[in-house]
């Protein structure tokens, strides 16, 4: 799904204390910081704003376990087919094998228990130009760019 697509039709329907972002990632290996830093940025904007070290089990269970109408948005890196700077939003249909990803408990795992608590989930996904390790974090210029508008449309969207 692509992301005007996405604000759009899901999360336009949630109001902001009903979206929950979890960034995962490395701040030390180039872009795999990406899913840090957008969290690090938007956190003023939106109260549940989590990186995975803030305990993503916890985060996930606590929603699971909530009877409110909620959404948690997983905001990673992926090397999808395209160009380094695009963004993809995948649903758990659109995820693979829970056994293909490298995380230590797969999202699709997780996409799976937020399924069975009638929670949507979805993965926000930008394809890296860089992994190398670095020993200051630092986002290429292209993820960088698309990062400050991604967060830009979002906040937009809000306000």
């Amino acid at each position: 799904m692509k992301l005007e697509e996405f604000l759009e039709t899901k999360l336009s329907d949630y109001q902001k204390d009903e979206i929950t972002f979890l960034g995962l990632g490395n701040p030390y290996r180039s872009d795999d910081g990406f899913g840090i830093e957008f969290i690090k940025r938007i956190k003023d904007n939106f109260a549940n704003a989590y990186t995975e070290f803030d305990n993503k089990d916890e985060v996930v269970l606590n929603l699971c376990n909530d009877s409110r109408k909620e959404i948690l948005i997983f905001v990673d890196v992926s090397d999808f087919e395209g160009n380094p700077g695009d963004i993809k939003i995948l649903s758990y249909d659109d995820v693979e094998d829970i056994g293909k990803y490298f995380h230590k408990i797969p999202l699709k795992l997780y996409m799976k228990l937020l399924k069975n608590s009638n929670k949507e989930s979805y993965i926000l996904a930008i394809k890296p130009k860089s992994l190398k390790e670095v020993n200051e974090p630092k986002l290429s210029d292209i993820v960088e760019t698309q990062l400050k508008n991604l967060i830009n449309l979002i906040i937009e969207q809000f306000n």
